[in-house]
């Protein structure tokens, strides 16, 4: 009776272990659970964990009761030299056989080289007894590790052999902590592959255009960083606010993946340096062609004057051929200064530039055209930057594709926010942002941090083909009147500033 209560207590002890095994989610911890079980079942004084990597057996897991070690359980390196896979090695044994090796007394047996627990109990005083050496076997039947206790003890605490019935018990544990450990990698290996493909897309779409080369990894790193300051911070504003790894991870994906609708946009739009880009040379062809039509025009009167003897109107029509080249030349010159987006076209500006629009010649089928076409008088209108109104939307668009896409990928649950993070990195606090005008109320903290990071890097970024990139200070004042307008947090930006973010990314 009291055998078959063992029995059972034995049955209910495995499976409530291998309950919590399946249920840890830290690698370390479910190592350190894995000795700690298989000690309390045997009442081990110590234990080993080795794990086997690259035809050795490297020490994860180190506790003795005795003397008071316990190491590897936070996931320090323990500074201990691999144990070759071989067969003189008990564990290596182990590794290689696949077979349990239960040795009552490691002084009396000479099946393996017991050299080095011999060594270290002439230097610590302890004294090794018994082993019980078992291997952890996946699903595959691949050895991935090998558990090694020792000193099984009575109940005065006497070193004893390890009974025999101990042996089908801890192999259990050891099948049962092989799965465990398996499903973690297992986990753990398509966590990497997910992110490993995030990284992948990201780069792919920075790599169309030279403007967005280093943009997404910096605005991840950035965000990720951010977060972390939120969790250092003593300010009572942030009191309650806590990234837990899950919630770190899922912001910096979204930083990953924010731009990828860009995929879909144009590269004349993404990559436009300047107001009319290809289209200045076109232009200056047609001036040219205009100085030979006002040329031609003047040549053909010149001679008609001369021969009627019209000096007063040969004399007028030169100074009127001289002006109409002068203006033609500064309009040409206004036109290339225009071009560059560091020019700021104001109303005063921007109505020479109509004026110059208005002015009319003849092709040589004698269809009088304008010296600039609706399209390019357009884009040199722009007020500020490179985009025409058209050309900004379909920019803007990039976050709707962003959503679109996103939306297409089945994100585990601590991941499903990814999507709708990603896609509201330009709505602004005051409701005046894209694609969906959202108000302070409606956008969550990661949205509100992504927004700032985006911007940030956007002013700060050296490789933009339209402008050089901007000082520091002048950057963050640019952040301080998107406060004040209501576009950023001000919070956010106010903790930003202060820990100086930008330095903790390399």
């Amino acid at each position: 009776m009291r055998y078959t209560q063992e029995i059972a207590e034995q049955v209910e002890t495995l499976l409530n272990i291998g309950i919590a095994l399946s249920a840890e989610k830290d690698h370390n911890r479910l190592l350190e659970m894995i000795v700690t079980e298989a000690r309390r079942i045997t009442n081990a004084d110590a234990g080993t964990l080795y794990l086997c990597e690259k035809n050795k057996l490297t020490f994860r897991i180190m506790q003795n009761e005795t003397m008071n070690t316990f190491k590897g359980g936070h996931g320090e390196i323990i500074d201990i030299p691999p144990v070759p896979i071989r067969k003189e090695n008990v564990s290596g044994y182990t590794a290689l056989t696949r077979q349990n090796v239960n040795i009552p007394d490691v002084y009396q047996t000479e099946a393996f080289d017991f050299s080095g627990p011999r060594k270290f109990d002439e230097t610590t005083g302890y004294k090794t007894l018994s082993m019980l050496v078992v291997p952890l076997q996946n699903h595959e039947n691949r050895v991935i590790g090998v558990l090694q206790l020792i000193n099984a003890r009575d109940i005065k605490g006497n070193p004893i052999p390890f009974a025999q019935y101990f042996e089908k018990v801890i192999t259990s544990l050891a099948s049962q902590a092989a799965i465990a450990l398996c499903n973690m990698q297992l986990i753990e290996d398509i966590e990497q592959l997910f992110n490993s493909f995030v990284e992948v897309m990201a780069t792919a779409i920075d790599s169309r255009t030279p403007y967005n080369a280093h943009h997404t990894r910096r605005v991840a790193l950035l965000a990720g960083e951010l977060a972390q300051v939120i969790d250092e911070s003593s300010d009572a504003r942030w009191k309650d606010t806590f990234f837990d790894q899950n919630r770190k991870q899922q912001l910096v994906v979204a930083g990953w993946m924010h731009d990828i609708g860009k995929i879909s946009t144009p590269l004349a739009v993404m990559n436009k340096a300047t107001r009319i880009e290809s289209q200045l040379e076109l232009i200056m062809q047609r001036f040219d062609y205009i100085a030979s039509y006002l040329e031609s025009q003047y040549l053909t009167k010149q001679i008609t004057f001369i021969q009627n003897g019209a000096a007063d109107e040969l004399a007028l029509l030169e100074k009127e051929y001289n002006e109409q080249m002068d203006f033609l030349e500064n309009s040409r010159a206004l036109i290339i200064r225009v071009d560059n987006p560091s020019t700021f076209v104001d109303k005063e500006l921007l109505a020479e530039i109509q004026n110059i629009a208005s002015q009319t010649y003849e092709d040589r089928k004698g269809i009088a055209n304008n010296w600039l076409t609706p399209d390019e008088l357009t884009a040199l209108s722009v007020t500020k930057g490179t985009l025409t109104e058209e050309e900004r939307k379909i920019m803007e668009n990039h976050v709707i594709v962003t959503q679109l896409l996103l939306d297409k990928i089945p994100f585990t649950e601590k991941l499903k926010n990814v999507p709708l993070f990603a896609s509201i990195h330009h709505e602004h606090l005051n409701g005046n942002g894209y694609p969906l005008g959202l108000t302070a109320e409606d956008i969550p903290l990661e949205g509100r941090i992504l927004a700032l990071v985006d911007v940030f890097d956007a002013l700060t970024a050296e490789d933009r083909p339209y402008k050089k990139a901007m000082p520091l200070e002048q950057a963050l004042k640019i952040l301080g009147f998107m406060v004040k307008d209501g576009e950023l947090d001000p919070d956010l930006v106010k903790l930003f500033i202060a820990e100086k973010v930008w330095e903790r990314i390399d």
